[in-house]
């Protein structure tokens, strides 16, 4: 099989020997080594392109040249080819002496001597470098959401499979995944325009690479969403402290050319364990973003499996409340509130109540999720606006003095502008006066980093005509100034200060202080939770406005409202002898 090869070199002059390795020495890199893989020559062109010098090459090995860039793997695979009589054939990436790395095309052939015994190997190659930057450089590309320069979808899928392999690995290092969505993005789109839009994504962006850095993964995934694969970032300081930092970045207003705009975020973090799957892990997040949504936003939470339980059925409400709208299972109840002084009820208070198909009539306590949800929230918003509308009238044709309606603002939220904007242009496109409503608040919507935004938004509905209330007061802990900065009306005592007053005298004490305070600062006081002729009798003789609780009505229909209105058993002169 070689006498056709042999023959072809033995026809070579010593010209032609010459001339094909000038050939071989200006097309090819060219190194021999022994058995052990000593360097025994080099031809020009390897001392060129690794710029070592003959002297600084022979007697070596090519660890010299170790880039680093292959694993210990990569070789074992190359010598158990080489040993096994074969050639092999590869791409390799070496470091030159600068410190630079280059790439080669790679032939190593074993050499044999006259008994077949491998007693070296001759390596060809050629250089390749601009060839596998360009490749690299498309795969970045391809990897790359081209608006912010992060990880798209794609180039974070790959790294989330590189995390869960490292999670795999005896003693892993501590890793997370971290995925959030801006609140308040979608009204800079529709306010200001998708460039602006752009811009914010963008600078949100560069924020990120310049908190966490270039050693975790970031990315866009589409839309609003972003994701963060820490590893690195976790040496250096905790997940909560890193997600609080996240958080503040967010929410750190963005300057664009027609205006500032402020946004948040809703954060999810997962731990990245050995037990986890790529699908897994993506979704525990989704669950905590979910989570953190939930809760109104702007907050971060992390997965546990009791908060996947907890938003499961979470979701499992939102579904059933949705196919309940559609088929109109929701209803405004009205509990009656009694002008202490006249007998007469006066005011009632706006509650949602749910005909569920399996668990009955519903009260708003049962399904809070759906008015935290944004969505709902805005058609249960509309529905509730209608029903006043059509309940106000339904009460006019009964011949009902005006009644004055609380709305409980808690299932509200007083901070979403956008939705309580097209919530009172409604009241006003319906003709209602909104001086027909109470709106109450709690000292949980006037704490926090909402507070001043909360206070400016009140005494706008103030000035717009609606009546203010402070709701379960006495409860916890709302400071006095505060009866005296909002423009309120009313006070509503909590139901907890009703407990045992009918025989315990400190208890009463207690109430009529609160009371008078109350009128100290004007404000008509309405006591809650009254449930026996006892607790009635003892609050209208301590000087209340206004009683509401069971002894005067449980919450009730529109239609049954006109019935306990209509009738006079709350005659102050029939109902006491006091």
């Amino acid at each position: 099989m070689s006498a056709p090869h042999d023959n072809r070199l033995r026809a070579l002059t010593h010209e032609d020997a010459d001339f094909w390795a000038d050939v071989v020495d200006n097309v090819l890199i060219v190194a021999v080594t022994d058995r052990k893989g000593i360097i025994t020559y080099v031809n020009d062109k390897f001392c060129e392109i690794s710029q070592y010098s003959r002297e600084e090459l022979l007697g070596h090995t090519h660890r010299i040249l170790n880039s680093g860039e292959h694993g210990k793997a990569f070789f074992r695979e190359m010598y158990q080819t080489l040993f096994s009589g074969r050639t092999w054939y590869g791409n390799l990436c070496n470091r030159a002496k600068d410190g630079s790395h280059y790439w080669v095309a790679t032939t190593i052939m074993p050499h044999r001597n006259a008994k077949g015994e491998i007693t070296g190997f001759v390596a060809s190659r050629f250089e390749i470098t601009e060839l596998m930057n360009t490749k690299v450089r498309l795969k970045k590309q391809a990897a790359t959401d081209v608006l912010t320069g992060l990880l798209n979808r794609g180039g974070f899928n790959a790294s989330l499979v590189t995390a869960l392999e490292n999670a795999k690995r005896p003693h892993p290092e501590p890793q997370a995944l971290v995925m959030f969505d801006l609140d308040g993005f979608k009204p800079v789109n529709d306010i200001h325009g998708h460039h602006a839009g752009d811009e914010v994504l963008k600078v949100i962006g560069q924020r990120l690479i310049e908190l966490i850095g270039p050693d975790d993964a970031i990315s866009r995934l589409g839309g609003d969403e972003f994701a963060i694969i820490l590893r690195r970032s976790l040496k250096l300081m905790p997940l909560e402290t890193i997600l609080t930092k996240v958080q503040n970045l967010l929410e750190e207003p963005i300057m664009l050319d027609s205006a500032t705009v402020r946004i948040s975020g809703s954060i999810g973090a997962t731990p990245i364990t050995a037990a986890d799957t790529l699908e897994g892990l993506q979704k525990n997040a989704d669950v905590a973003v979910y989570a953190a949504k939930q809760s109104g936003g702007k907050q971060a939470r992390m997965f546990t499996p009791s908060l996947h339980k907890t938003t499961m059925e979470r979701a499992k409400i939102l579904t059933e409340a949705r196919k309940g709208v559609e088929l109109r299972q929701f209803e405004v109840y009205y509990q009656p509130i009694l002008n202490a002084r006249t007998g007469r009820i006066e005011q009632a208070e706006a509650l949602m109540r749910w005909h569920h198909p399996d668990r009955g009539l519903l009260s708003a306590g049962a399904f809070t999720d759906v008015f935290a949800d944004s969505a709902l929230a805005q058609i249960m918003e509309t529905h509730l606006v209608q029903s006043f509308h059509d309940d106000i009238q339904k009460w006019k044709e009964a011949g009902l003095p005006s009644l004055r309606l609380a709305v409980n603002l808690s299932h509200l939220d007083l901070l979403n502008l956008e939705q309580q904007i097209d919530l009172f242009s409604e009241i006003r496109e319906l003709n209602l006066e909104p001086s027909t409503f109470m709106l109450e608040v709690t000292e949980q919507m006037l704490q926090g980093r909402r507070a001043e935004k909360s206070r400016l938004r009140l005494r706008a509905l103030a000035e717009d005509g609606f009546g203010l209330a402070m709701d379960n007061f006495g409860y916890g802990t709302v400071r006095l100034s505060t009866l005296r900065e909002l423009p309120l009306q009313s006070l509503k005592l909590d139901r907890c200060l009703v407990r045992d007053i009918a025989t315990n005298a400190e208890a009463r004490n207690l109430l009529a202080a609160l009371i008078k305070l109350g009128h100290g600062y004007n404000l008509a006081v309405t006591v809650e939770g009254v449930e026996t002729q006892e607790e009635f009798d003892t609050v209208r003789a301590l000087g209340v406005d206004y009683v509401q609780g069971f002894f005067i009505s449980r919450a009730v229909s529109a239609t049954e409202l006109i019935r306990i209105t209509q009738r006079d058993a709350w005659n102050p002169a029939k109902t006491t002898t006091a």
